[in-house]
């Protein structure tokens, strides 16, 4: 094992979404070299290789969907290998007719982001859709440029590009400690020696939020989530779109020759390698039931946790810490971590390089605002 560098420009601490699509970002500006961190023996270990993988681009909260939006511009760059990043399959987000005028404003908002985006009555929506035949509705957003995602080949590309322009990916490496020098945070402490750095910056998931703040760690809370795989149902097909139901809370997807489902569970744990719950399956046994009784006998084949880690406003954590200096967090990235990706990532470089970015608004997703910032 090659020691690591004794100082460097970046040290990131987590190789999930948020820490490699800031890599990547930083390298693409031509602001490397940087080090990578990850305590797990490989990248993606938890929230980022355990997700749905869904391209989910009609977010309901404003800012979340510019992310979203600018993310697939980049993504779609990025997509120039042999295998597709994404199946863009398209996606259905349903809802009750308390939906319909929520659902028409964000048509209008995807439009000027640039995203084709459609209402329809449930009668079209199950003439052109025939998955959404079997669950209960009156309104639909269909996006077509929405899809699933190679996970592991998009967080690999980030990782790739960042290590083609500097930047060191470490694994097995937990940060033991930050180091300050005079009042600033200058850089971390590791099993393998002490790095020295000009920012710091906090990427990791579940863990983030207290790496240099153990009396007043930032209020981010993990909430677990679960996944479950069925066996196919009577008519499934691979290029079906993703189907998201806004009204009872649960979405579904092809996966294989079966459907992958998620209850929307969310249960409050400490940063861990969460257990499974067979209460999420009740959970998730319920709400076909209620909304979807043509998948509510599937046999389940596999199921899965993550942790989804998120702030009290449920929109992203960053910038510079507003008490730390020298320390820099990207996180709470909850569900649309893999989504915002890029985006995220472009947006963190920007302000690591101290410029302001011209495309939104950082105030409302920076660390100090009032809901994160321990002095509000």
């Amino acid at each position: 094992m090659a020691l690591l560098p004794s100082r460097t420009g970046w040290v990131i601490i987590g190789a999930g979404f948020a820490g490699a699509s800031t890599a990547w970002a930083l390298a693409r500006a031509g602001l490397g070299p940087g080090v990578i961190l990850e305590q797990e023996s490989v990248y993606g270990y938890h929230a980022s290789g355990r997700n749905a993988a869904l391209l989910y681009l009609v977010e309901s909260d404003p800012l979340i969907l510019a992310l979203a939006a600018r993310s697939l511009g980049h993504i779609r760059q990025l997509d120039h290998g042999p295998e597709p990043l994404v199946r863009h399959t398209g996606g259905l987000t349903l809802g009750g007719r308390a939906e319909a005028a929520e659902f028409d404003a964000r048509r209008q908002l995807c439009a000027r982001l640039g995203l084709d985006v459609d209402v329809l009555s449930a009668g079209d929506a199950r003439a052109r859709f025939p998955v959404a035949a079997g669950v209960g509705f009156d309104v639909a957003l269909w996006c077509g440029a929405e899809g699933v995602v190679d996970i592991h080949a998009l967080l690999t590309r980030y990782l790739h590009e960042a290590r083609e322009a500097g930047f060191r990916l470490q694994t097995n490496c937990r940060v033991e400690n930050i180091v300050t020098e005079g009042g600033r945070v200058t850089g971390v402490q590791t099993p393998l020696g002490r790095i020295d750095a000009d920012m710091v910056i906090d990427a990791s998931g579940a863990w983030a939020g207290r790496l240099g703040r153990l009396a007043r760690p930032l209020p981010l809370q993990p909430l677990r989530r679960h996944l479950f795989v069925t066996s196919p149902p009577e008519r499934a097909s691979l290029d079906a779109p993703f189907v998201w139901d806004e009204e009872t809370s649960f979405y579904f997807r092809p996966e294989g020759d079966g459907l992958l489902f998620s209850p929307c569970d969310e249960t409050p744990m400490p940063p861990c390698d969460p257990p499974t719950d067979v209460a999420a399956a009740e959970l998730l046994a319920e709400k076909l039931a209620r909304k979807a009784p043509a998948f509510a006998d599937l046999p389940v084949r596999r199921s899965w946790a993550c942790l989804r880690t998120f702030a009290r406003d449920r929109r992203p954590v960053i910038g510079p810490d507003p008490d730390v200096p020298g320390l820099f967090h990207v996180s709470a990235l909850g569900g649309f971590g893999m989504g915002t990706s890029a985006a995220v990532g472009e947006l963190a470089a920007t302000l690591l390089s101290g410029r302001t970015p011209d495309w939104i608004d950082a105030g409302p997703i920076s660390p100090g605002r009032a809901v994160v910032s321990t002095q509000g």
